[in-house]
């Protein structure tokens, strides 16, 4: 979907010379959706801010580019009017980048687990589908998730007519993305054959969400088709009608590849990055991530091949970036490499600060309480790093390190330094701009199974309670807030319901919404109803405030947000209504969307929104497709399509 700037004051700040691809992290007021990733033509159906975008005060893009980056040219399918970039990553913006407010934005979708939230069940939350992201937990009688019997009788029937009737791009682009996100098994044939026509449509746009639609849909039969558009072969030309496969749609292959999970996709990943350029980095970092998302037998020799990778001096530093973090996500990774490669990385002087950055993050997902090599030298750069990035990374992961900790009492050294470490950075930080950072990393650490009730959850709790209380920068407040928010602090809650009654600062009362949604602080629900039904409020405020609903599992807000969605007449209400709507991810609101997405009456884009929406409510998977890729992503190391990918609805 075309993504457009809502904003003026956005605009003027992308005066300068642009990359395309910008957008606002949800909670800096009224944010647009950015522009495009390659040939200056945007993918699929966009947030109303994108998680990969600048913090607050810092413009959605622009600054100079990097060589190889392009700054105009016109598109020769589907252009949307804006500059182009055709390669390179994108410079950071000064150090509102480094705001807590991109990790929050990367990584929350885990955190809200909104989905889980409409099943009373049981299952284990450490089962593989809820670390990974795939496969829906068993719902029992009394689940609010759309049945596969609705998905099939409804969902597929409404949104195959669309397809074959519509010519509208963004209602193509929505339907079929949705589709693929949410029809079971039985149903991937009918949405593979309706797929693949899309592939040789006139609009890139039609042609990247039919690309990723097929990963999505995570058919093995796609295996082929994504690998012939990946490597840019004479089978991939003839699905996409004749020429070269444009770069946006092989980047889109790879990924696809990595979401089948089929192991006969590792060789030829490990083929184009070995082979291509690097300054086709685009592909060759999808390729990378694509490996990350991998969970099975080939992942030993990509293991093998990603580390050396990681060690080859002559490979670009952008691109060597996505190694650490794809190492650590891909399964059985600790057991297959350990972390000395990664470790080692991290502590070497000569590393590239976007390479160091993407091995603290992989850190916290791979080491534990027994190595103390790693959280030594996660705490040493805390203390005395240079890169401040890099110092908030690792403020996470010892967080997170400690917070998988079965086993407390047996490294009870280790809890002590870490805690402590963390406590300190919360109340008295050696800089400033670690205090919400830190604040974070206490909450995710005494939110650990092991720690309910412990002394470091109580502890936490009050310095955090104390940061909150002190604290007058509002986006450090916020980071409070949700931290005090992720430990369920009841007894704060009437004070951050205040607080976001009475400031005039949106980007805080987002925040603080959410805040009040994950305490479950349901006092404040008429005032956040309220706000919903204001058609005057920026479109992220709408959406923090419709999330912070879903966490408090109002059923009233579904209807409210569906006749926001009727009457909705700007691409960032819609697109933040029909975000909102699809994270409650309730039933009931799949009939009332899909008379929306039929009614040609309606606006086309209010239309393919109500598309994008039945796709996000019936998702098979608890988490949103791309949270596997936003989740642990170093945003800094900036990848046109990467970008493209996150800034999906």
């Amino acid at each position: 979907m075309r993504k457009i700037l809502l904003s003026a004051a956005l605009v003027a700040l992308c005066a300068s010379p642009a990359f395309s691809h910008g957008g606002q992290f949800k909670g800096s007021g009224d944010a647009g959706a950015g522009g495009a990733g390659n040939s200056g033509v945007a993918a699929p159906p966009t947030n109303p801010g994108g998680a990969a975008a600048p913090g607050p005060g810092a413009p959605a893009s622009g600054g100079a580019g990097l060589p190889g980056s392009g700054t105009g040219g016109r598109a020769v399918r589907g252009q949307s009017g804006r500059k182009a970039t055709t390669g390179g990553a994108q410079q950071d913006f000064g150090p509102n980048y480094e705001a807590w407010e991109f990790w929050w934005e990367n990584n929350k979708d885990r955190y809200l687990g909104l989905k889980e939230r409409l099943v009373d069940n049981n299952s284990a939350s450490g089962s593989l589908g809820a670390l990974s992201g795939r496969g829906r937990k068993s719902g029992g009688a009394s689940s609010r998730r759309p049945t596969e019997d609705q998905i099939m009788n409804e969902v597929l029937p409404a949104l195959s007519n669309l397809l074959r009737t519509e010519d509208n791009r963004d209602i193509i682009d929505s339907s079929i993305l949705a589709l693929a996100r949410s029809v079971p098994e039985a149903g991937q044939a009918e949405v593979l054959d309706l797929a693949m026509p899309l592939m040789k449509h006139a609009e890139l746009s039609v042609q990247t969400s039919a690309a990723i639609s097929l990963g999505v849909l995570e058919s093995a039969d796609a295996v082929d088709t994504l690998t012939g558009l990946m490597t840019d072969s004479q089978a991939g030309r003839k699905v996409i009608g004749g020429g070269e496969v444009p770069q946006l749609v092989r980047a889109f292959g790879a990924l696809g590849l990595g979401l089948v999970n089929d192991a006969r996709s590792v060789k030829a990943l490990m083929d184009v990055i070995e082979k291509l350029p690097d300054s086709e980095r685009d592909t060759k970092v999808c390729a990378i991530v694509a490996l990350g998302l991998m969970d099975n037998e080939g992942v030993t020799e990509a293991h093998e091949f990603l580390v050396t990778k990681l060690q080859d001096r002559r490979l670009d530093a952008v691109i060597q970036s996505y190694i650490p973090t794809s190492l650590a996500k891909m399964r059985n990774s600790s057991m297959a490499i350990g972390v000395e490669p990664i470790l080692e990385s991290f502590t070497d002087r000569d590393t590239d600060n976007y390479v160091r950055q993407s091995c603290a993050i992989a850190l916290g997902r791979l080491s534990n309480m027994s190595n103390m090599d790693v959280v030594d030298a996660l705490i040493d750069f805390v203390a005395e790093g240079k890169d401040a990035q890099t110092r908030h990374f690792a403020l996470i992961s010892l967080g997170k390190i400690a917070s998988r900790d079965t086993e407390p009492a047996a490294h009870a050294e280790a809890h002590e330094k870490v805690a402590k470490f963390l406590h300190n950075e919360i109340t008295k930080p050696s800089r400033k701009t670690n205090a919400p950072w830190a604040g974070l990393a206490g909450a995710l650490y005494a939110r650990g199974e092991e720690f309910e009730g412990s002394e470091a959850e109580i502890e936490t709790i009050n310095r955090l309670k104390k940061a909150y209380k002190d604290e007058s920068n509002p986006s450090y407040k916020a980071g409070f807030a949700v931290a005090l928010g992720l430990l369920k602090s009841r007894e704060m809650a009437p004070d951050i319901h205040r607080d976001f009654l009475d400031s005039n600062d949106n980007d805080f009362r987002g925040y603080a919404a959410i805040a009040l949604g994950l305490i479950g602080h349901t006092d404040a629900a008429n005032d956040l109803r309220g706000i919903v039904q204001n058609k005057n409020i920026p479109p992220t405020f709408r959406l923090q405030v419709a999330t912070s609903l879903g966490l408090m599992s109002d059923e009233d807000a579904i209807q409210v947000l569906i006749s926001s969605l009727e009457t909705a007449t700007t691409l960032g209400v819609s697109s933040a209504v029909a975000k909102a709507l699809g994270l409650i991810g309730d039933q009931s609101a799949i009939g009332s969307l899909l008379e929306i997405a039929k009614d040609g009456r309606k606006n086309d884009i209010t239309r393919a929104f109500a598309a994008v929406a039945v796709g996000i409510v019936a998702e098979r998977s608890d988490l949103p497709f791309n949270a596997m890729i936003s989740e642990d992503n170093n945003y800094r190391a900036r990848i046109p399509a990467i970008d493209e990918i996150l800034d999906i609805l």
